[in-house]
């Protein structure tokens, strides 16, 4: 099984996406690259043409992709923690690494994680944050052809295409990523208070995963 990773990076983070991609290369990748904003950032239009790039930098560079944005913060065993999730997932189907405790469903999400017993997954039918995905590289051009029209953003683009398809999202309980608050983010207006841009159950080392599945 071949792995490809990029960073979804804003010009302005370059330093950070270039630091990111230099840690992700000591791992067995197939392909690691970094793709930034060609258009002005800081709107959900920008956000989903650079989305679009990150995944399309998968194409033909293995059988996963994985994209990472750049305020992302890698947990211990990285590679070997997403290869064990993509091989123990029930349905071959996209994997979100952050499960987050802010927006949407701050209440539903918690309630959904405090079931967890050991290292699974959690289910929904759309993808709720975008700072870590695994995605099928197969199925990376279907979702561009078909959310190619619409105007949300990018992690709701994508949990649409799946939606459609009937497809589960899954979410890697632990997280595999955390958000790096301090940054904030990148769209105005499109934050929460700080502290809250972080992950429920981190990883610290390497994960033994079993299917289960715990609906959120």
């Amino acid at each position: 099984m071949q792995i490809s990773v990029t960073v979804m990076a804003v010009p302005a983070r370059k330093l950070q996406a270039e630091y990111l991609a230099s840690i992700l290369r000591l791992y067995p990748f197939s392909d690691v690259s970094v793709t930034y904003d060609q258009i002005a950032a800081g709107t959900h239009e920008s956000e989903w043409n650079n989305g679009a790039n990150s995944l399309r930098a998968g194409l033909g560079k293995g059988d996963w992709h994985v994209v990472i944005q750049d305020d992302a913060i890698l947990t211990p065993n990285f590679y070997e923690n997403i290869e064990g999730a993509i091989n123990a997932v029930p349905t071959k189907s996209i994997i979100s690494l952050y499960t987050g405790k802010a927006r949407p469903f701050p209440v539903r999400v918690t309630e959904a994680v405090s079931k967890v017993v050991d290292e699974t997954f959690l289910q929904y039918m759309l993808l709720m944050w975008g700072v870590g995905i695994v995605i099928p590289t197969k199925h990376i051009e279907p979702l561009l052809d078909f959310v190619a029209d619409w105007s949300e953003p990018y992690d709701t683009r994508i949990g649409i295409f799946y939606q459609r398809n009937r497809l589960p999202v899954y979410y890697t309980m632990p997280s595999l990523v955390d958000h790096d608050d301090d940054m904030g983010t990148a769209i105005p207006g499109h934050g929460t208070k700080p502290g809250a841009r972080v992950a429920h159950r981190l990883a610290t080392g390497p994960v033994i995963w079993n299917d289960r599945v715990i609906n959120i």
